[in-house]
């Protein structure tokens, strides 16, 4: 459905996309798993039709997007991070817009309107004015307006931003059932909890680029990072020993890794000259959070900040 092609995008000297390849199937769900600045919206923003990349191809359904925007259209639909809804009008009317503008008429575009307010819960808020609405309503409809036209290929940036949790359940339970249905779809987040709910494909985008794609029990096999976590009295700036391999996660913690026991890794570390004492060592166990500091050098909550517009956030 989706072959995306050596995308890539500047902002003056920032490199927001240095080569991205990304293909999406039918009736599949891709998750881009990265923090904020990673490229993530940029590269949502630029499968849509929204930015045109420097470089790369964007082919969905066999159609040339570039080439072809106006039959390339109707194929895809975006619900960004900003909620783009139109607040002075009902909830029907926002949704008759977005369905009159993809090309559907009269009883088609009721019916639709209908299908779309009943699988998103908002059929009770229909006749309501979107000012009215609660912030998880509000994000509801911003996704409802997406989909209304049956897009072949949608694409939701961060879409449970500022919901409720009955908000966010909704919307990836109505993502699965997209999917079983036959829709492509590229769901970005930073939120674990939400890649393990949606079972996908994972991504793993930082710095403008796609490092490593999998299952999420795919990539922790792949990624292994078994082992003991150590904090030491004071920090630590260098630690080398023979017995295993060790890495830095913070100031005062490093990681020995391929060893499973607290005991051989504590005296192995406290037969080191010239270490600071160690006060705690602890087992860790592999999971998608350590893979991705495994895959990217760093913690999925270590956010950076790009410069760029403020409508693709670079995220």
């Amino acid at each position: 459905m989706l072959r995306a092609t050596s995308i890539t995008k500047s902002y003056g000297e920032v490199k927001a996309l240095k080569g991205v390849d990304l293909d999406v199937d039918q009736g599949s769900v891709v998750s881009l798993l990265g923090r904020n600045g990673a490229g993530k919206s940029t590269l949502l923003s630029t499968i849509a039709g929204l930015l045109e990349p420097d470089s790369g191809t964007v082919i969905v359904d066999g159609v040339d997007l570039w080439k072809h925007p106006k039959r390339a259209a109707p194929l895809v639909g975006i619900a960004p991070q900003e909620t783009g809804i139109y607040r002075a009008v009902t909830v029907r009317d926002n949704l008759r817009f977005f369905a009159e503008l993809s090309g559907l008429r009269r009883e088609a575009c009721s019916l639709r309107v209908d299908e779309v307010a009943e699988r998103l819960s908002l059929t009770e808020l229909l006749d309501r004015k979107a000012t009215q609405l609660s912030g998880g309503e509000a994000r509801r409809l911003h996704t409802a307006c997406a989909l209304v036209h049956r897009p072949q290929l949608l694409l939701l940036d961060e879409p449970t931003v500022g919901a409720d949790v009955a908000t966010r359940n909704e919307l990836i339970s109505a993502v699965r059932d997209l999917a079983e249905e036959g829709a492509a779809v590229i769901y970005t987040t930073h939120y674990l909890p939400e890649v393990e709910a949606l079972a996908a494909d994972i991504v793993i985008i930082d710095n403008g680029l796609a490092l490593a794609r999998g299952t999420q029990n795919e990539l922790i096999e792949r990624y292994r990072t078994d082992g003991i976590e150590v904090d030491f009295e004071q920090p630590v700036d260098e630690l080398h020993v023979e017995a295993f391999p060790v890495s830095k996660v913070g100031p005062a913690t490093w990681r020995c890794v391929g060893v499973d026991s607290l005991a051989a890794a504590t005296a192995a570390l406290e037969l080191i000259a010239n270490l600071p004492q160690v006060v705690s060592a602890r087992h860790i166990r592999p999971d998608l959070e350590r893979v991705f500091l495994e895959v990217t050098g760093r913690a999925l909550g270590d956010d950076e900040t790009q410069p760029g517009s403020a409508s693709e956030g670079l995220s």
